[in-house]
């Protein structure tokens, strides 16, 4: 809990008085209700376990109350309609002459009058639709979360060490039951009992460790514990309820006799974001696909969701689709990373003269979208079809769709995909056959680890790196930096054991897929995306896997770092594209207006 006042009927003040309870859970003084009434307003202390895990309770639920913290290391409400007020003032205008305990958390309508302080029942109240994870809650809240409390109240010291030893032994057995499953009740989505986990895990190295000398393990001791952890983590709404400053703040300035002078460790954050080798992380909610993302599902507040592509049929013998040398035409812009990839495919299998190609202009129409301008070195006009606009394509087909890269079927007239993974994997499979080179980019013996690490890179790189640049809050550009370079950590040392990303003997996919905004980090994304915390030059086994890749024979012919620079520069703030870190050699100083802008 995260502290009781004792009223006695006076002037509530605003200094913190922790008081022993047993166990920490106080009785109710406000009985619950069968549902919260709609103005219902959640207040918590973020840095306490059960405020922490209920807060993420109503993140994953309607989302209908609204959220009031305390300040850390107080009981004064920092935000909401009673903001600057102190908690035992509620339990006042409450029930006043109240003489008993006012205790967080607690739930109170708008105008500030208590609803329940019925801790148990809040998690039923706040996400009526999420499982309480019987018996696993009962496990979780009493031999975690309140045997560290025990501890952290403990002065004697026999009994001291068999409560050390007791929480020692429950940490280990829910140790050994989440190696062999994802949730602790065995559902396919977390429930309460897995968010209060989660809410004491994150608090174990921070204050636990050390607070309340629970220090049996940190949490990188213990490997299924830390997945566990960092699995509900990726989850954007979990993630937005995690204040590390309240998290080491209020616990330590609650604790007058264990923290006499007032100092909060620095240290003892774990590390969530890298990434983890759970049975199930591809099934994790932020995987999907690795190709786009549902829009409706809920999400952090700021986070830049990518459209799902609606063109994925398949190339194969025996569809509407067979493989033809000479039938099928890619159109794509060599500054745009998903259309990369696809000319980096076509390239790579020699498919040259098999599948044909036009260069979109990396520069878009304000109102057409994908254009043609075959004035610029290194675009084409549209060699299939003579459009001007890749948008006449989507017009043809009636879509309203105007996304790069497509892929065309000349013959049926007709869009085959625009979804560069599965237009990547159909060059390696359906023409394989066709293909003049023998690089084959999925074999079967890792086919498995590829798609795993697809969908790691996608989430956390390629597409990470466009919720880092187009996120519209701080929070949600934080947490596509720090996943961002914890990516690449994990790939760097990777790479130290292994020349490229899989354990083969050349490239794969898994390789292509990664290899486009690797090679736009230095020159763009450190930049345009504010991705600054390092280079790929500061990573040196990194840098010669993108040296190697640059290699492979037909990479260098699909890249072009060029209209890729001015496609992501050329048409934001002043317009101006940098001329380093590598010289540039095509910009908007060498053309006219008219040429640079596509007009006649």
């Amino acid at each position: 809990m995260s502290y009781a006042h004792r009223l006695d009927g006076g002037t509530p003040n605003e200094t913190p008085l922790p008081l022993p309870v047993e166990g920490g859970r106080p009785a109710p003084a406000f009985a619950a209700p069968a549902r919260l009434p709609e103005d219902a307003v959640l207040v918590v202390a973020l840095g306490d376990t059960w405020g922490h895990a209920l807060a993420a309770a109503r993140a994953l639920g309607p989302g209908t109350s609204a959220l009031a913290p305390v300040r850390p290391g107080s009981h004064v409400v920092a935000a909401g309609p009673f903001a600057g007020e102190a908690v035992p003032a509620l339990y006042a205008r409450s029930q006043p002459g109240f003489r008993g305990l006012a205790t967080l958390p607690l739930v109170t309508g708008a105008s500030g009058r208590i609803v329940t302080d019925d801790r148990d029942a809040l998690p039923r109240l706040l996400a009526p639709e999420l499982p309480l994870g019987d018996p696993w809650l009962a496990f979780v809240s009493e031999r975690l979360v309140d045997a560290t409390w025990t501890l952290r109240r403990e002065r004697d010291q026999e009994r001291y060490q068999e409560a050390w030893k007791a929480l020692r032994a429950a940490l280990l057995e829910v140790e050994a039951h989440l190696a062999a499953t994802r949730f602790l009740a065995g559902t396919e989505a977390p429930s309460f009992a897995d968010l209060l986990l989660f809410a004491f895990l994150v608090r174990l190295d921070a204050v636990e460790y050390e607070l309340s000398k629970a220090n049996a393990f940190r949490l990188a001791d213990l490997p299924a514990l830390h997945a566990f952890a960092r699995d509900l983590y990726e989850r954007p709404e979990l993630h937005e309820t995690l204040d590390w400053e309240a998290i080491r703040r209020h616990p330590y300035g609650l604790e007058p006799e264990l923290n006499p002078r007032g100092l909060v460790p620095r240290g003892g954050l774990p590390e969530l974001d890298a990434p983890h080798a759970r049975d199930l992380i591809a099934a994790s909610v932020d995987r999907e696909e690795g190709t786009g993302e549902d829009p409706t599902k809920r999400r952090a507040g700021g986070e830049w969701v990518r459209p799902q592509s609606a063109h994925r049929t398949l190339i194969a013998e025996g569809t509407a689709h067979p493989p033809e040398p000479g039938r099928y035409h890619l159109y794509a812009p060599y500054n745009c990373p998903w259309s990369h990839r696809a000319l980096l495919g076509r390239a790579v299998k020699g498919l040259e003269e098999v599948v044909g190609a036009s260069v979109v202009y990396f520069r878009r129409d304000p109102d057409h979208g994908w254009q043609f301008n075959p004035r610029i070195p290194g675009c084409t006009p549209d060699l299939a079809e003579g459009e001007r606009y890749l948008q006449a394509l989507y017009t043809r087909v009636g879509s309203t769709e105007r996304s790069a890269p497509v892929l065309w079927d000349t013959k049926a007239q007709a869009i085959v995909s625009n979804e560069s993974a599965d237009i990547l994997r159909m060059f390696d499979g359906a023409f394989g056959d066709l293909a003049t080179r023998d690089l084959v980019l999925v074999p079967p013996a890792h086919r498995a680890a590829i798609d795993r690490l697809n969908a790691l890179v996608y989430q956390r790189i390629n597409n990470g790196a466009y919720k880092a640049g187009f996120a519209k809050s701080q929070h949600a550009y934080a947490r596509a930096f720090d996943r961002y370079f914890a990516m690449l950590d994990y790939l760097e040392a990777t790479l130290a054991k292994q020349p490229w990303l899989v354990p083969s003997d050349a490239p794969t996919e898994a390789d292509l897929r990664l290899f486009p905004t690797v090679y736009r980090h230095d020159p763009i994304y450190f930049t345009r995306f504010r991705l600054n915390l390092r280079r790929i030059a500061d990573y040196p086994r990194l840098s010669d896997w993108l040296a190697r890749m640059m290699q492979v024979p037909g990479v260098a012919e699909a890249s072009n770092l060029d209209h890729a620079r001015n496609g992501y520069f050329g048409r934001t703030g002043n317009g101006i594209v940098p001329y380093g870190p590598v010289p540039l050699t095509l910009s908007p100083a060498d053309f006219s207006e008219a040429v640079w802008l596509n007009r006649d």
